[in-house]
């Protein structure tokens, strides 16, 4: 009965011998590509990886595994059961020929800096005019592209290799004149947030004094940053009068700190600035983050001028009789001062 369901499994996979499993011919993996094996059991006495010989690919693939198959594997209690898992294991790209082609004729091998057998990730390097090194991977477990550069990793059904780096390459080239004023903002001034960037992010939430933060997005789609100041409402009110300057104050010669401080009429703390001098946490959750989200809603009393993030408060006062509601908007008492407090739900 096991030569049957054997060859019903496998009819392109020839057994010599069932126990101990000794066979020649073709198994199809999980995406349909037909692969060329020989098994012989009877060399070792055990089901385990060395027993199979095949194709470089294949072989290297299964070695990365060697110790968590070999003890699937030895689980096995019969030959088909050891052929079935073995399919299960062979889950090969259909994208690997392709790639290791273009990596041939086109790329280039010395582009490449890894390649993690086990994860199936390969990790190119990307210099950009400015010597900026970048990073590019070519997952092979789920057939897609990615980089530091942009946030979306894309198909290789859509596209090809030398198409994705000719693409991250006219990015970089769109982007240069933002990351060098992101670089310039990382290096002398108090950033906030990210904590550690990466290059699709086009902006920086920096410290301006201990009771207000500045949001600076410097995408490319515009010739000047775009400043947000944010804290107290009275002090704020100013300082984005100020910040809407920046159109006709942003001079390219002048490092950001220039003109950051020429704009809002202020000095900037440094790059070492101690943040535990800053008032960023939120005074419900206590965290100055809550999923992406900054507390930037801010008590109106000046002596008090505690930041909340917008979800926190709106639970907050959601939970509280005395709040009012007008449409979209709450009206109720801060937290922490019990003066009046305003928030959008």
């Amino acid at each position: 009965m096991e030569h049957v369901e054997f060859y019903k499994r496998f009819p392109l996979l020839v057994p010599e011998t069932l126990d101990p499993l000794k066979a020649d011919g073709y198994i199809e993996t999980s995406e349909g590509e037909r692969v060329r094996i020989t098994i012989d059991a009877s060399t070792h006495g055990t089901y385990c990886v060395d027993i199979v010989k095949s194709t470089l690919e294949v072989e290297e693939l299964l070695q990365s595994k060697k110790a968590e198959l070999d003890v699937r594997f030895q689980q096995c209690a019969s030959g088909l059961s050891f052929v079935k898992e073995l399919q299960h294991s062979l889950k090969i790209s259909q994208f690997y020929g392709q790639i290791v082609k273009e990596c041939d004729e086109q790329v280039g091998w010395d582009r490449v800096e890894s390649f993690d057998k086990k994860t199936q990730m390969m990790r190119l390097k990307l210099k950009d005019a400015a010597g900026r090194e970048h990073s590019v991977y070519v997952d092979l477990s789920s057939n897609v592209f990615s980089s530091n550069v942009e946030e979306n990793s894309v198909s290789m059904e859509s596209t090809k290799l030398t198409r994705y780096l000719e693409t991250l390459e006219e990015r970089c080239s769109h982007l240069a004149e933002s990351w060098d004023l992101l670089d310039d903002i990382d290096s002398t001034l108090c950033v906030l947030q990210p904590q550690h960037p990466k290059r699709h992010e086009l902006w920086r939430r920096i410290a301006v004094t201990s009771l207000h933060t500045a949001l600076i997005d410097v995408s490319s789609d515009r010739s000047f940053p775009k400043l947000t100041v944010y804290g107290p409402r009275t002090t704020t009110l100013p300082l984005n009068a100020r910040a809407k300057a920046v159109r006709t104050l942003w001079s390219p010669t002048k490092s950001a700190r220039q003109n950051i401080e020429c704009i809002l009429q202020c000095t900037l703390p440094s790059a070492v600035f101690d943040h535990k001098d800053i008032k960023l946490e939120c005074g419900v959750c206590f965290a100055f983050v809550c999923e992406k989200e900054t507390a930037d809603q801010v008590c109106a009393n000046d002596v008090c001028a505690q930041p909340f993030h917008r979800t926190c408060l709106v639970q907050w006062l959601k939970s509280k009789e005395d709040t009012r509601q007008s449409f979209t908007t709450l009206f109720g008492k801060c937290p922490y001062c019990g003066g009046n407090i305003t928030v959008g739900s």
